[in-house]
């Protein structure tokens, strides 16, 4: 039996270091996946990013242009109503037009 017993030992330490090296690739190979999965996601939320940040832009520049409209038509509605009685009295249908707009 003793005789034996190098042979046992070395079969044990072949059999553990081939169940380490299986070990050793199977954690690998979830290790990728789980990076991959990482990478399809980080890709993913980098296009939701760029599509969040253009729908940003284009929302800021239309705020902007609004701002700009209610400023001339602010400065249009100011001018129109000082100019109200200055010359000469205004016609039927600008005096209703008028009326339509400036109801208050």
């Amino acid at each position: 039996m003793l005789r034996l017993l190098p042979s046992l030992l070395a079969a044990a330490a072949l059999a553990a270091g081939i169940w380490w090296l299986v070990r050793v690739v199977q954690d690998r190979a979830e290790l990728s996946a789980a990076l991959d999965a990482a990478r399809v996601e980080i890709a993913t939320r980098d296009v939701a990013l760029a599509q969040a940040q253009e729908a940003a832009r284009v929302h800021r520049a239309y705020l902007s242009r609004l701002e700009a409209d209610r400023a001339n038509w602010a400065a249009t509605l100011a001018d129109l109503q000082s100019m109200e009685g200055r010359d000469a009295p205004l016609s039927d249908l600008l005096r209703a037009t008028a009326e339509r707009l400036f109801r208050q």
